[in-house]
Protein backbone atom coordinates (compact mmCIF):
# COMPACT_ATOMS: atom_id res chain seq x y z
CA UNK A 1 0.00 0.00 0.00
CA UNK A 2 2.78 2.50 0.86
CA UNK A 3 4.07 2.02 -3.14
CA UNK A 4 1.00 2.37 -4.39
CA UNK A 5 0.10 5.71 -1.90
CA UNK A 6 3.45 6.92 -3.12
CA UNK A 7 2.10 7.17 -6.75
CA UNK A 8 -1.03 7.59 -6.55
CA UNK A 9 -2.43 11.41 -6.16
CA UNK A 10 -2.91 12.18 -2.95
CA UNK A 11 -6.63 12.49 -3.23
CA UNK A 12 -6.68 9.12 -4.27
CA UNK A 13 -5.87 8.46 -0.86
CA UNK A 14 -9.09 8.05 0.37
CA UNK A 15 -9.46 4.73 -1.32
CA UNK A 16 -7.11 2.74 0.39
CA UNK A 17 -8.92 3.56 3.59
CA UNK A 18 -10.05 0.16 3.70
CA UNK A 19 -7.50 -1.53 2.81
CA UNK A 20 -5.43 -0.05 5.44
CA UNK A 21 -8.56 -0.61 7.89
CA UNK A 22 -8.29 -4.16 7.07
CA UNK A 23 -4.60 -4.74 7.02
CA UNK A 24 -4.31 -2.86 10.53
CA UNK A 25 -6.98 -5.38 11.77
CA UNK A 26 -4.18 -8.48 10.72
CA UNK A 27 -0.99 -6.81 12.30
CA UNK A 28 -3.33 -6.31 15.68
CA UNK A 29 -4.48 -9.52 15.83
CA UNK A 30 -0.43 -10.27 15.88
CA UNK A 31 0.79 -7.25 18.26
CA UNK A 32 -0.03 -10.17 21.62
CA UNK A 33 2.49 -12.68 20.34
CA UNK A 34 4.95 -9.87 19.53
CA UNK A 35 4.83 -8.63 22.94
CA UNK A 36 5.50 -12.20 24.48
CA UNK A 37 8.29 -12.68 22.35
CA UNK A 38 9.91 -8.79 21.96
CA UNK A 39 7.96 -6.78 24.35
CA UNK A 40 10.70 -5.89 26.59
CA UNK A 41 12.92 -5.22 24.36
CA UNK A 42 10.68 -2.78 22.51
CA UNK A 43 9.69 -0.98 25.46
CA UNK A 44 13.46 0.20 25.65
CA UNK A 45 13.31 1.19 22.33
CA UNK A 46 12.32 4.76 20.95
CA UNK A 47 10.35 4.92 17.38
CA UNK A 48 10.06 8.67 17.21
CA UNK A 49 8.75 10.57 15.22
CA UNK A 50 6.33 8.01 14.37
CA UNK A 51 3.54 8.55 16.02
CA UNK A 52 2.79 4.21 15.94
CA UNK A 53 4.42 2.32 18.64
CA UNK A 54 7.27 0.44 18.19
CA UNK A 55 4.76 -2.80 19.21
CA UNK A 56 3.01 -1.84 16.19
CA UNK A 57 5.44 -0.98 13.75
CA UNK A 58 7.27 -4.47 14.86
CA UNK A 59 4.10 -6.71 14.28
CA UNK A 60 3.55 -4.73 10.38
CA UNK A 61 7.32 -5.74 9.69
CA UNK A 62 6.18 -9.32 10.95
CA UNK A 63 3.13 -9.18 9.02
CA UNK A 64 4.74 -7.74 5.60
CA UNK A 65 7.58 -10.45 5.70
CA UNK A 66 4.57 -13.84 5.98
CA UNK A 67 2.34 -11.98 3.70
CA UNK A 68 4.13 -10.00 0.67
CA UNK A 69 7.65 -11.52 0.95
CA UNK A 70 8.05 -15.23 2.51
CA UNK A 71 4.19 -15.74 1.80
CA UNK A 72 4.71 -14.92 -2.07
CA UNK A 73 8.20 -16.38 -2.14
CA UNK A 74 7.68 -19.88 -0.36
CA UNK A 75 4.31 -20.56 -2.67
CA UNK A 76 6.36 -19.86 -5.41
CA UNK A 77 9.05 -21.84 -5.13
CA UNK A 78 6.24 -24.49 -4.07
CA UNK A 79 4.89 -24.77 -6.76
CA UNK A 80 7.64 -24.92 -8.98
CA UNK A 81 8.41 -28.02 -7.36
CA UNK A 82 5.21 -29.87 -7.82
CA UNK A 83 5.30 -28.77 -11.40
CA UNK A 84 8.79 -30.67 -11.94
CA UNK A 85 7.09 -33.58 -10.78
CA UNK A 86 4.58 -33.58 -13.30
CA UNK A 87 5.06 -31.23 -16.42
CA UNK A 88 6.14 -33.01 -19.63
CA UNK A 89 6.60 -30.30 -21.47
CA UNK A 90 10.51 -29.81 -22.91
CA UNK A 91 10.37 -26.92 -21.16
CA UNK A 92 10.63 -28.76 -17.60
CA UNK A 93 14.41 -28.70 -16.94
CA UNK A 94 14.07 -31.51 -14.49
CA UNK A 95 13.18 -34.56 -16.61
CA UNK A 96 13.36 -37.21 -13.86
CA UNK A 97 10.17 -35.84 -12.24
CA UNK A 98 11.04 -37.65 -8.96
CA UNK A 99 12.46 -36.32 -5.73
CA UNK A 100 15.52 -38.47 -4.57
CA UNK A 101 15.14 -40.69 -1.44
CA UNK A 102 14.97 -38.48 1.79
CA UNK A 103 16.29 -35.35 -0.28
CA UNK A 104 13.32 -33.32 0.47
CA UNK A 105 15.39 -30.43 1.55
CA UNK A 106 17.74 -30.01 -1.39
CA UNK A 107 14.87 -30.40 -4.04
CA UNK A 108 13.21 -27.60 -2.52
CA UNK A 109 16.85 -25.70 -1.87
CA UNK A 110 17.58 -26.47 -5.62
CA UNK A 111 13.76 -24.77 -6.37
CA UNK A 112 15.40 -21.88 -4.41
CA UNK A 113 18.37 -21.43 -6.26
CA UNK A 114 17.25 -21.92 -10.01
CA UNK A 115 13.77 -20.50 -9.38
CA UNK A 116 14.68 -17.70 -7.31
CA UNK A 117 11.89 -16.21 -6.11
CA UNK A 118 13.51 -13.09 -4.87
CA UNK A 119 15.21 -11.44 -7.99
CA UNK A 120 16.63 -8.77 -6.49
CA UNK A 121 17.67 -7.00 -3.10
CA UNK A 122 17.59 -3.52 -2.78
CA UNK A 123 19.12 -0.87 -1.32
CA UNK A 124 19.82 2.99 -0.73
CA UNK A 125 23.68 4.27 -1.33
CA UNK A 126 21.58 7.56 -1.08
CA UNK A 127 18.62 7.99 0.84
CA UNK A 128 15.64 10.09 -0.47
CA UNK A 129 15.22 13.47 0.28
CA UNK A 130 13.21 14.35 2.91
CA UNK A 131 10.22 16.41 2.38
CA UNK A 132 11.43 19.90 3.07
CA UNK A 133 15.11 19.46 3.45
CA UNK A 134 17.86 19.21 0.82
CA UNK A 135 19.50 16.85 -0.50
CA UNK A 136 22.83 17.24 1.67
CA UNK A 137 20.28 18.40 4.78
CA UNK A 138 18.79 14.48 4.17
CA UNK A 139 22.52 12.89 3.79
CA UNK A 140 23.45 14.80 7.63
CA UNK A 141 20.64 12.34 9.08
CA UNK A 142 22.84 9.50 8.36
CA UNK A 143 25.14 8.73 11.55
CA UNK A 144 28.52 6.52 11.70
CA UNK A 145 27.92 2.81 12.49
CA UNK A 146 24.91 2.26 11.13
CA UNK A 147 22.56 4.59 12.39
CA UNK A 148 20.33 6.95 10.99
CA UNK A 149 17.48 9.81 12.14
CA UNK A 150 13.98 9.53 10.27
CA UNK A 151 12.98 12.54 8.27
CA UNK A 152 10.49 14.81 10.47
CA UNK A 153 7.37 14.86 10.20
CA UNK A 154 5.37 17.68 8.52
CA UNK A 155 1.60 18.97 8.47
CA UNK A 156 -0.65 16.65 7.75
CA UNK A 157 -2.35 16.87 4.51
CA UNK A 158 -6.11 17.84 5.45
CA UNK A 159 -8.06 15.63 3.01
CA UNK A 160 -5.68 12.46 3.53
CA UNK A 161 -4.70 12.81 7.12
CA UNK A 162 -0.97 12.11 5.87
CA UNK A 163 2.11 13.85 6.34
CA UNK A 164 4.09 14.56 2.69
CA UNK A 165 6.06 11.07 2.49
CA UNK A 166 9.06 10.54 -0.03
CA UNK A 167 9.77 6.68 -0.59
CA UNK A 168 11.96 7.12 -4.16
CA UNK A 169 12.39 11.00 -5.96
CA UNK A 170 16.66 12.20 -4.91
CA UNK A 171 17.64 8.51 -3.90
CA UNK A 172 19.88 6.11 -5.33
CA UNK A 173 18.76 2.61 -5.43
CA UNK A 174 20.88 -0.40 -5.67
CA UNK A 175 19.87 -3.76 -6.69
CA UNK A 176 21.73 -6.79 -6.99
CA UNK A 177 20.67 -9.28 -9.11
CA UNK A 178 19.90 -12.29 -7.02
CA UNK A 179 18.61 -14.79 -9.44
CA UNK A 180 22.03 -14.31 -11.49
CA UNK A 181 24.21 -15.14 -8.42
CA UNK A 182 22.44 -18.59 -7.84
CA UNK A 183 23.30 -19.49 -11.39
CA UNK A 184 27.20 -17.82 -11.42
CA UNK A 185 29.08 -20.45 -13.20
CA UNK A 186 31.67 -19.04 -10.62
CA UNK A 187 30.20 -20.56 -7.90
CA UNK A 188 27.59 -23.32 -9.04
CA UNK A 189 30.43 -24.80 -11.55
CA UNK A 190 29.62 -25.74 -15.16
CA UNK A 191 25.85 -27.34 -13.99
CA UNK A 192 24.86 -23.65 -12.70
CA UNK A 193 22.50 -23.34 -15.41
CA UNK A 194 20.87 -26.54 -14.86
CA UNK A 195 18.13 -28.04 -12.28
CA UNK A 196 20.28 -30.22 -10.12
CA UNK A 197 19.47 -31.87 -6.82
CA UNK A 198 22.92 -31.04 -5.09
CA UNK A 199 24.40 -31.86 -1.44
CA UNK A 200 22.86 -29.94 0.57
CA UNK A 201 26.12 -28.25 1.80
CA UNK A 202 26.36 -26.96 -1.77
CA UNK A 203 23.70 -24.23 -0.68
CA UNK A 204 25.99 -22.68 1.77
CA UNK A 205 26.80 -20.28 -1.00
CA UNK A 206 23.55 -19.78 -1.39
CA UNK A 207 22.51 -15.32 -1.35
CA UNK A 208 19.34 -16.22 -2.21
CA UNK A 209 17.87 -15.23 1.01
CA UNK A 210 20.32 -12.38 1.24
CA UNK A 211 22.33 -14.59 3.59
CA UNK A 212 26.05 -11.98 2.38
CA UNK A 213 23.81 -9.18 3.95
CA UNK A 214 24.33 -10.14 7.81
CA UNK A 215 27.14 -8.11 9.82
CA UNK A 216 26.73 -7.72 13.56
CA UNK A 217 29.00 -5.78 13.72
CA UNK A 218 27.00 -2.79 12.68
CA UNK A 219 24.58 -1.42 14.55
CA UNK A 220 24.29 -4.10 17.00
CA UNK A 221 23.46 -6.51 13.85
CA UNK A 222 19.83 -4.17 13.44
CA UNK A 223 21.37 -3.25 9.68
CA UNK A 224 21.31 -6.82 8.95
CA UNK A 225 18.91 -7.90 5.82
CA UNK A 226 19.31 -11.48 5.81
CA UNK A 227 15.45 -13.02 5.72
CA UNK A 228 14.59 -13.36 9.12
CA UNK A 229 12.09 -16.36 7.85
CA UNK A 230 14.82 -18.55 5.91
CA UNK A 231 14.59 -21.47 8.72
CA UNK A 232 10.82 -21.13 8.19
CA UNK A 233 10.54 -21.31 4.77
CA UNK A 234 12.95 -23.92 4.30
CA UNK A 235 11.20 -25.99 7.12
CA UNK A 236 7.58 -25.33 5.12
CA UNK A 237 9.13 -26.64 1.53
CA UNK A 238 10.96 -29.68 3.23
CA UNK A 239 7.56 -30.45 5.65
CA UNK A 240 5.58 -29.94 2.51
CA UNK A 241 7.53 -32.03 0.17
CA UNK A 242 7.83 -35.20 2.76
CA UNK A 243 3.73 -34.94 3.21
CA UNK A 244 3.02 -34.86 -0.74
CA UNK A 245 2.22 -37.78 -2.29
CA UNK A 246 2.88 -37.78 -5.86
CA UNK A 247 0.89 -40.96 -6.65
CA UNK A 248 -2.28 -39.57 -5.23
CA UNK A 249 -2.26 -36.80 -7.54
CA UNK A 250 -2.67 -36.01 -11.68
CA UNK A 251 -1.96 -33.17 -13.58
CA UNK A 252 -5.27 -32.58 -15.91
CA UNK A 253 -2.75 -31.34 -18.70
CA UNK A 254 0.89 -32.26 -17.57
CA UNK A 255 1.62 -30.95 -21.20
CA UNK A 256 0.59 -27.60 -20.41
CA UNK A 257 2.87 -27.21 -17.40
CA UNK A 258 5.34 -24.67 -19.03
CA UNK A 259 8.47 -23.54 -17.42
CA UNK A 260 9.65 -19.81 -18.11
CA UNK A 261 11.37 -16.60 -16.91
CA UNK A 262 10.67 -15.44 -13.07
CA UNK A 263 9.03 -14.02 -11.06
CA UNK A 264 6.60 -16.81 -11.26
CA UNK A 265 8.42 -19.07 -13.37
CA UNK A 266 5.73 -22.01 -14.22
CA UNK A 267 2.12 -21.41 -15.26
CA UNK A 268 -0.82 -22.08 -13.99
CA UNK A 269 -1.86 -25.38 -13.52
CA UNK A 270 -4.17 -28.16 -11.80
CA UNK A 271 -4.09 -31.18 -10.07
CA UNK A 272 -6.74 -33.68 -9.51
CA UNK A 273 -6.94 -36.26 -6.42
CA UNK A 274 -6.64 -40.03 -8.44
CA UNK A 275 -10.04 -42.38 -7.57
CA UNK A 276 -8.74 -45.32 -5.08
CA UNK A 277 -11.11 -48.35 -5.88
Amino acid sequence: MGVIGDFLPEPFYIFLGDIKKQYAQEVKALEPFVEKKYGTQLASQSCAPSETSCLTLASTSIMDGLTFAGGISVPTDMATAVGLLYSTSPTNPYPAREIPPNKELEFFWENIRYFAPVVGFPSWSTRPTCPGLSPKETQRLNKPGGKQEACKQGPKNWATGYSKVNQYQGGTRQVPVLALAQRDPKKWGPTSNEFVVRNLIEYKKSVGFAEMAEDNTVAGGKMNRICPGKTLALMIGETFLKLFKKGEWDAVSPEGIVFGSGPTWVSDFVLKSVTTP
